[in-house]
């Protein structure tokens, strides 16, 4: 029979080994997701505390064969279609144990609402674990958790005032929270929703490029999902929190539409997206050097802008053929730098 110090030793022992494989799932995962081309918002990992161990070691007659996450992963998507993307990954590269795993949303069932979350018990397959590397990891369960932003914040929240009242707390005030619970629940639907909408846009505007139907409004999400397709830097624009400023300074300009802004891109624009290796672009900048190409006088004289920061390079070669390309289309690199550049790195 275990004792409270019989387990804290062991446990004190194995750590190590679980924070070292708890590090590794979360690595693999993070790897796994990018190459996926998975959305989400953070992966965490830790090995369990001590006193943790020892609360729920009293549960069992033997834990250390029953507790199955001394090492635990945690998976924080943005929406809901997210999550079960990110399952299917998890199912595909592990062993999972579907007896004691469970999807908490099939526990509410149809008239409750609460804890949402997916829950793996899961270990590393025999390909994995004939590396050397793994082989210490031999046996060792972990336990994945997989739940959206929203859902997240409710638990937490959740977790850490029922944890003030010893797991119980008042009646009204539980059921505040389960229904806080439902409105979230909704506003996790319709943030899925809404995603799922961007993501056709952003189809229809590939669709558009290809067939050169492009008399679609500038918007912050058209214009990054039409330079990416226009341009061909496979995803690699981003839109940045304050897209709202180049939106402004384009309908400035004049440029309304993704027809508008296809009129003045460069046909050799290729040469200068080249030197900067299709990295470390945005679409403020970007939109922005495709208006000082067209027509430098009327961007400065229409947007009004006082400093402006312009693509340089720190190898002295590409910086010459940036100035040299602009100074091709008409740019005057000098009155820019005396009135408005500020200069940096890339």
């Amino acid at each position: 029979m275990h004792t409270d110090k019989n387990i804290v030793d062991w446990y004190i022992q194995n750590k190590p080994v679980y924070k070292r494989l708890a590090n590794k799932i979360e690595s693999l995962l993070i790897e796994v997701f990018d190459m996926e081309n998975i959305s989400y918002h953070i992966v965490t990992s830790r090995a369990k505390d001590i006193n943790s161990v020892k609360t729920k070691a009293s549960k069992y007659s033997d834990p250390i064969n029953k507790i199955q996450d001394f090492a635990g992963i945690r998976v924080i998507t943005y929406v809901e279609d997210e999550v079960e993307r990110v399952c299917s990954i998890i199912e595909n590269i592990f062993d999972i144990d579907t007896d004691n795993s469970s999807n908490k949303s099939y526990d509410l069932g149809i008239d409750k609402v609460g804890y949402k979350s997916v829950h793996y018990i899961a270990s590393l397959k025999n390909d994995r674990l004939k590396l050397p590397e793994y082989k210490q990891y031999f046996k060792k369960y972990f336990e994945i958790q997989v739940r959206t932003i929203l859902q997240h914040a409710w638990a937490e929240i959740e977790h850490d005032r029922n944890y003030k009242f010893s797991g119980r707390l008042p009646n009204n005030i539980n059921r505040r929270f389960k229904i806080l619970s439902g409105m979230l629940e909704m506003a996790d639907r319709e943030f899925n929703n809404i995603s799922c909408e961007i993501d056709l846009i952003s189809s229809d505007i590939k669709e558009a490029v290809k067939s050169g139907e492009l008399d679609i409004p500038i918007s912050s999400t058209t214009l990054v999902q039409f330079l990416n397709s226009r341009l061909n830097l496979n995803g690699n624009i981003i839109s940045s929190n304050d897209s709202y400023i180049i939106i402004d300074e384009l309908y400035r300009y004049g440029i309304k539409s993704l027809s508008d802004l296809n009129k003045i891109i460069p046909e050799d624009i290729d040469k200068l997206l080249d030197i900067k290796n299709n990295r470390n672009i945005n679409e403020t900048g970007l939109a922005r050097t495709l208006m000082i190409l067209d027509n430098y006088d009327k961007y400065f004289s229409k947007v009004n802008i006082i400093k402006f920061a312009i693509w340089t390079d720190k190898d002295d070669k590409n910086d010459n053929f940036i100035r040299e390309y602009f100074k091709k289309h008409g740019v005057d690199w000098n009155k820019i730098e005396d009135k408005y550049y500020v200069r940096y790195t890339a």
